[in-house]
């Protein structure tokens, strides 16, 4: 008797937290949605990549928001400097809100997007803008705007190198500089 009585407690458990699994769970006598909302929101963050000791992005939100998938939402507003490996900032990026997933390891932002790249005297303008971290590249299939000294750049789709030092415009328009050959 004792041993049906184990049994049936097992079971019962094993079958109520395979019933908790779901898109619903039990509390008391109600059924109500699993949550699946943010984890923790942060007014002014300030995060911090590094290196080797050397600070290579500083990223800042307004407000940050985790959610329980791991994912990360930067609602009003994200900025970002990139640092090169002497510590010195290269690349900045800033935009009305972005988005981490954390599956894929991508940032993503929208709205007013600049990107500059300083070094070189460079901008982009846009309203959407990728970074994917495994492949160290921005991308975008919007319109895109660049202004360099010497010239303005226009065009539908973008694939570039992180520090926007390196870049394809995949439609491009607008009018370019040919230097002669001597």
């Amino acid at each position: 008797m004792k041993l049906l009585s184990k049994t049936f407690i097992i079971i019962t458990f094993a079958i109520g937290i395979l019933a908790s699994c779901g898109e619903t769970q039990q509390v008391g006598k109600k059924t109500v949605p699993k949550y699946t909302g943010a984890t923790v929101e942060f007014d002014s963050v300030n995060t911090l990549y590094s290196q080797e000791a050397t600070l290579r992005i500083k990223l800042f939100g307004n407000k940050q928001i985790v959610l329980q998938s791991g994912d990360i939402l930067y609602p009003k507003g994200v900025q970002v400097s990139m640092y090169n490996a002497q510590g010195i900032k290269t690349t900045t990026l800033r935009a009305d809100s972005g988005r981490y997933e954390k599956n894929i390891r991508v940032y993503r932002a929208y709205g007013n997007v600049v990107v500059s790249n300083l070094e070189q005297q460079q901008t982009l303008y846009s309203n959407r803008m990728n970074w994917d971290q495994n492949k160290r590249e921005i991308s975008t299939e919007d319109s895109v705007k660049i202004v360099t000294p010497e010239e303005i750049l226009y065009g539908i789709g973008l694939v570039s190198n992180d520090e926007f030092s390196r870049y394809r415009i995949k439609y491009p328009t607008g009018i370019f500089r040919m230097k002669e050959n001597q």
